[in-house]
């Protein structure tokens, strides 16, 4: 009974912790709710029935079942925010599936829907951490009239005439819910995921580039405020459950003696 509800409570906080985390980034732009999903433990095929749902079972991962009546999953809404007009040629929003990828100073690449870009002094299209948009693209210091057009074609005026210098892609996966948060509003490309899938947006399910616009946070706060309420209120019922249950035994020991 205790271990029980120490799973429950357990379960309950980082429900908690989530929704909170949530609320606080209600501002942020490009941000993707997290979705927290609790499922009775007991039941083999239930719960790998919900692993495979919330990020995939990983190869010899134990299900521990009987260990609590309650899992535990987590996955990222990716359902589109709210696209909002900025005027600055750098922010680029994906209407549609798919993401953008930068590459990190270690080489590391990772995976972005939040395309607030700008240009660094070697004419490299970085995002706020300075990670590089892929693939590459150099913007000459003597272009003008810089236009980014929907299938990500990146146009500019050199020397009077309007050329094609570069093109941005998408990358897209098979199991989205299989990515790896890493915090910043990237994501990693992992086994569950599958591998990346990359394409000129537009074309083959990839959506469309939109310049000056910004994606914003897709956490709706009503529905966010009333989860928060809820989850509190369970927390608060499974810690008094549990302190009832000390109680009782306590009075039980005592009964014996």
């Amino acid at each position: 009974m205790r271990l029980t509800s120490e799973f429950q409570l357990r379960a309950q906080q980082q429900r908690v912790d989530i929704l909170a985390n949530n609320i606080a980034n209600i501002s942020t732009a490009g941000f993707k709710a997290s979705v927290v999903n609790l499922a009775e433990a007991y039941d083999a095929q239930e719960k790998s029935a919900n692993l495979s749902l919330y990020g995939g079972v990983p190869d010899g991962a134990a299900l521990g079942v009987g260990t609590g009546n309650l899992y535990q999953g987590k996955r990222i809404d990716m359902s589109q925010g709210v696209l909002t007009n900025s005027n600055n040629t750098w922010d680029l929003a994906i209407e549609g599936q798919g993401f953008f990828r930068v590459k990190s100073p270690n080489g590391d690449m990772a995976y972005t829907r939040a395309g607030m870009f700008q240009v660094d002094a070697d004419g490299r299209i970085v995002n706020k951490q300075g990670y590089a948009l892929q693939p590459d693209v150099m913007i000459p210091p003597n272009s003008s009239e810089v236009q980014v057009k929907l299938n990500g074609d990146i146009l500019a005026d050199i020397e009077g005439e309007q050329d094609v210098i570069g093109q941005i892609t998408l990358a897209n996966f098979t199991n989205i819910d299989g990515l790896q948060q890493i915090g910043n509003n990237l994501f990693l490309e992992t086994v569950e995921s599958g591998l990346a899938q990359t394409g000129t947006p537009g074309l083959n399910n990839l959506g469309d580039v939109k310049s000056g616009v910004i994606e914003q946070s897709n956490v709706d706060i009503a529905t966010a405020m009333t989860n928060l309420i809820q989850a509190q209120r369970a927390y608060q019922m499974e810690a008094r459950m549990l302190k009832q249950g000390d109680e009782l035994s306590a009075l039980a020991l005592a009964m014996r003696r």
